[in-house]
């Protein structure tokens, strides 16, 4: 009888050691770190929240968003990448020069997200990286300072005499926005520097960001800017809701609107756990999904989905200039060598 109870407590005590391994396994598997991905984005605050909410409400809490301007984005991406690696699982908002300099160099997932297909075609890479949206770089001038017979129609408009001291951009040193709208434009003028050699005669001010550029002339310290679209029409948008005139006009130039893609892309990294692979895939498929573009929208930036339309406040015709992105890239330091040399 003795040395049955003592199997009986042996026995016993197996069960409660298994029992506690098992429940601890448990614990450390709902409260693992590596459970989360990070992903670095550029965009409103307000547009993150609600793409946070959205991705995380049938997942929990798996999502850690660093909001970053599109210039501090690319630089902190390209810094990890040369000094041991890219940090982030997934990062999404700056221009295509970052991501194809990064997908030659090996440093993006070769991931193709699911809904793929729901993309324009004109929308659909071949490279490591997948574009979420589209904004476009446009001419952006002061209701309030200028009578509608003065207001550019065009961006070779804006080297005339009337408009020296005039005009503000963002600077391609600090903005990778406004590395783009250079790029874009110095492609559009034939790959040379006379316009921009004519704008810097005109007196051409630079400011340290793209949102500078409407908030400045909304202010009434510049006339005229060259700027993405989407804050301009965020701008115009809370003007209507709160009931009273916007000072911010939009032109669509007649050489046609600079198109400047956002991608996203997941890093390559070898350690990374499966969870966190398979939950940063599940976030590129989220971003190109009807529910997260409706949610860009909201914010006026361009879907890639052939199911979705334009934000309020485009017009239905005009006129977009694309470029081949892949040759900019290869040009990219020549061409910020060249236009600081310009200033």
């Amino acid at each position: 009888m003795k040395h049955t109870g003592w199997k009986f407590l042996l026995v016993l005590s197996a069960m409660v050691l298994v029992g506690s391994a098992l429940f601890a396994e448990g614990v450390e598997e709902v409260n693992e770190p590596d459970e989360k991905i990070t992903a670095y984005i550029s965009g409103p605050s307000a547009m993150l929240q609600e793409l946070e909410q959205a991705f995380e409400k049938d997942r929990g809490d798996v999502l850690d968003i660093v909001g970053l301007g599109c210039g501090p984005l690319r630089q902190r991406v390209w810094t990890e990448f040369k000094t041991g690696g890219i940090r982030a699982d997934v990062f999404w908002g700056s221009d295509p020069l970052l991501y194809i300099a990064l997908d030659e160099a090996g440093a993006l997932d070769p991931y193709v997200p699911q809904g793929i297909e729901q993309l324009k075609p004109i929308y659909r890479t071949k490279g490591n990286y997948t574009l979420v949206n589209e904004r476009y770089g446009v001419i952006l001038y002061n209701t309030d300072l200028m009578p509608a017979d003065q207001v550019p129609t065009s961006f070779a408009d804006l080297t005339k005499p009337e408009y020296d001291h005039a005009v503000l951009q963002a600077d391609p040193e600090q903005s990778s926005t406004a590395l783009a709208l250079v790029a874009t434009l110095y492609d559009m003028k034939g790959r040379n520097w006379d316009y921009y050699k004519s704008l810097v005669n005109n007196h051409l001010y630079l400011a340290k960001k793209n949102s500078a550029v409407p908030s400045k002339i909304m202010e009434k310290e510049f006339l005229l800017g060259i700027a993405p679209d989407d804050e301009a029409l965020r701008l115009q948008k809370k003007a209507r809701k709160g009931g009273y005139p916007s000072s911010i006009g939009i032109v669509w130039p007649s050489e046609g609107a600079l198109a400047i893609e956002r991608p996203i892309a997941i890093s390559n990294n070898p350690e990374r756990s499966q969870k966190k692979e398979q939950l940063a895939r599940a976030f590129e498929d989220f971003m190109i999904s009807k529910e997260a573009q409706e949610i860009t929208l909201k914010y006026e930036f361009i879907s890639v989905r052939s199911d979705l339309s334009l934000p309020a406040g485009i017009p239905d015709n005009f006129s977009v200039h694309r470029v081949d992105w892949k040759y900019l890239s290869e040009h990219q330091d020549e061409i910020k060598t060249q236009f600081n040399a310009l200033f």
